[in-house]
């Protein structure tokens, strides 16, 4: 007889962290070599992404074609400029905010919004070429993003008004690099913003597997999911100097790629005794 599912309706989740092109590369290695391994994490019942793992997320969720992700320093994604300091001004704010975390996420919305980083319909359509899915998959994926007025969590499924690329690129909304994306009258940036990896969205599964690209970095903030197995997958030293200092460096994407390959022996043998097998 089969388990009983958990009260949330899934067993086993998988949670992808931000870290931009960079963290793109190495979770794209990462699933890969794990799938050479004979570990598919697209089994998973419930899939959350955060920024660029919403991104690898929507992908794993509809089945898509992971090499789209391999080529990314010729898709043009890493190649916006970036305003580094004005980046790290407005991350300051957030990393600085004290006893009160959605005031913070506040005024880095209010900064956001008063960024000058573009169009947004350019965002979505960057992103949509990037991804190349076009409508939510039939699986739970859940995508994360920030209110950048009311600075509270908004999490996206197939089920809500915004369309996929709509609810990636909102999620990816780096705060000065990316504009905030409209969507039904309101405005909404990067889910990284409230958390890495905003592991809370997948609390009552039996089995979490949570991948950190910047948990070197950066902390989490959501409490965590609460599981009875969790497990971590995080950058180690060698893919932490293969990243380097910048996220957005196209000369790090394929270092950053071959180590997350590199790592899916070991994330492997951690995970062959509790994931669902293919």
């Amino acid at each position: 007889m089969a388990a009983a599912l958990s009260p949330n309706g899934f067993r086993t989740a998988l949670v992808l962290g931000g870290g931009g092109p960079v963290g793109i590369a190495w979770m794209t290695g990462l699933v890969i070599g794990l799938r050479e391994a004979g570990v598919d994490p697209a089994r998973a019942e419930r899939l959350v992404g955060t920024s660029a793992g919403a991104v690898v997320g929507a992908v794993l969720a509809a089945d898509g074609d992971l090499t789209r992700l391999r080529a990314l320093p010729r898709s043009g994604a890493s190649e916006v400029p970036v305003d580094r300091p004005r980046m790290w001004e407005i991350m300051g704010d957030l990393m600085a905010g004290g006893a009160d975390p959605v005031r913070a996420r506040q005024r880095v919305g209010e900064l956001a919004l008063a960024a000058r980083a573009g169009d947004p319909a350019d965002h979505v359509a960057r992103i949509a070429a990037l991804v190349g899915v076009p409508h939510w998959p039939h699986r739970d994926l859940v995508v994360t993003s920030v209110d950048a007025v009311s600075g509270q969590l908004r999490a996206w499924t197939r089920a809500d008004a915004a369309s996929l690329p709509q609810a990636l690129a909102a999620s990816t909304s780096v705060p000065g690099v990316f504009p905030p994306i409209p969507i039904d009258g309101r405005h909404y940036i990067d889910g990284g913003v409230r958390s890495p990896v905003n592991a809370d969205l997948a609390a009552g599964a039996e089995v979490v597997v949570v991948v950190e690209p910047l948990a070197h970095l950066f902390p989490r903030r959501d409490g965590g999911s609460g599981s009875a197995t969790r497990i971590s997958v995080v950058p180690d030293a060698e893919a932490i100097a293969a990243f380097g200092a910048d996220v957005f460096d196209a000369a790090a994407l394929a270092p950053a790629y071959e180590a997350g390959v590199r790592q899916a022996a070991g994330a492997a043998r951690r995970l062959r005794e509790v994931w669902p097998a293919g």
